[in-house]
């Protein structure tokens, strides 16, 4: 039975994987993603309104439907939402805010996760094979 006790025993040991302060950094990430983007969007749109850049259909308020005003506290929650000026606008530069931003924290997330993850191949990986293939020729 000795010729299964290093196998056994690789088993038996906890595999470590990445520190669980991943997760509460992607956590972060999504939470922190949409308010920046919607602060830069608040921020960034007298720029857009100045040059012209922002269509003249987004500038507008929406008109709330008349069944809202049956439930009065939502009414109310609804209206201080909306009151904005250009809020169309807003959500629209939000969501393009969201995409870059987003992109960017992922790209730095998978690097320094890549940085200090735990190695791809454990001590009872095979090494990956080594083939050279030819191209095919007729």
């Amino acid at each position: 039975m000795g010729r299964y006790r290093d196998t056994i025993a690789a088993k038996e040991q906890k595999v470590k994987g990445p520190h669980p302060i991943w997760r509460g950094i992607g956590c972060l990430i999504i939470i922190i993603v949409p308010i920046l983007s919607f602060a830069a969007a608040n921020v960034t749109m007298p720029f857009f309104l100045n040059r012209g850049l922002i269509p003249p259909e987004l500038l507008g308020t929406p008109q709330l439907p008349d069944w809202l005003w049956y439930a009065p506290v939502l009414a109310q929650i609804v209206r201080s939402m909306f009151v904005r000026p250009a809020i169309f606008a807003i959500l629209l530069l939000t969501l393009v805010y969201i995409l870059i931003l987003g992109g960017i924290f992922s790209v730095i997330y998978a690097f320094m996760y890549r940085m200090t993850a735990p190695p791809k191949y454990g001590p009872m990986d095979a090494p990956p094979p080594k083939v050279k293939i030819k191209k095919y020729k007729r």
